[in-house]
């Protein structure tokens, strides 16, 4: 289990040294991460991906922003690149069961699943009953590679009470389904393909990278009561489950 124990300030320059690392470290040799053929197909479709996630879902302001910056991803590297849709733009609060932390089988899955959508949605109407009216604002760090898995953009928490909401979120559920992962938070906007790219085209993507980040200085607002608990069929495939008020719940 690793909940989010830090202050405010403590939290934000630990995202912060993340996010200066991951561009600082441009890799001489792309690496394919391990995990990455488990979403992608060799030949750039998504694979399926049975699991479940919770999220707080993107306005169609804040969708808007981010889909701009995947333009300018997909204009200059598209042949590196396997589009997520923007519909399905969100910040994930905590991943539950699929196939890195269970298995591959998918009634392993879903057995694992079932076992503890009780307490997770008890655990839901209680953040509605506490945050239902809550918005968190986020400061975008820039757009970074991290992990070679994906390019997303990276957040921090705008002020003390966007941090205290946010933190207490994950820690709910790290409680329920631990990680032991650092909760990094970020919105994903494209995988890459299952293929080792050349220097120069890493090189061309981090200067992409530099000169977007330059100008990316926008806040994102996530309503608390967006947030909802998703099964997944792959990485374009989100499905609501479990909201965070009585009515929502399927």
């Amino acid at each position: 289990m690793m909940l989010v124990t830090s202050t405010f300030r403590e939290y934000v320059e630990e995202l912060t040294g993340y996010f200066e690392r991951d561009m600082a470290n441009r890799p001489e040799e792309w690496i394919i991460s391990d995990r990455l053929s488990e979403k992608i197909t060799p030949d750039g479709k998504m694979n399926p991906f049975f699991g479940a996630t919770s999220v707080i879902k993107l306005s169609e302001e804040d969708r808007d922003k981010c889909r701009r910056i995947q333009r300018e991803l997909w204009e200059h590297h598209g042949d590196m690149l396997v589009e997520l849709l923007p519909e399905t733009y969100h910040l994930t609060i905590h991943a539950f069961s699929n196939v890195y932390n269970v298995s591959q089988n998918i009634d392993e899955i879903r057995a694992e699943m079932e076992s503890l959508e009780g307490r997770i949605g008890e655990e839901m109407l209680r953040v509605g009953e506490i945050y239902g009216d809550t918005v968190i604002r986020m400061r975008a760090l820039g757009t970074s590679t991290g992990g070679r898995d994906a390019v997303s953009i990276k957040f921090v928490p705008a002020g003390e009470r966007d941090f205290q909401v946010l933190a207490d979120l994950y820690n709910r559920f790290e409680t329920i389904y631990p990680l032991g992962k650092p909760f990094i938070p970020h919105v994903s906007l494209s995988y890459f393909k299952v293929k080792k790219f050349g220097r120069g085209e890493v090189h061309r993507l981090y200067d992409t990278l530099d000169r977007l980040n330059a100008g990316t200085k926008f806040d994102i607002l996530l309503d608390v009561r967006n947030f909802v608990y998703q099964h997944h069929y792959h990485m374009n495939d989100f499905r609501d489950v479990i909201g965070i008020f009585p009515q929502q719940e399927d």
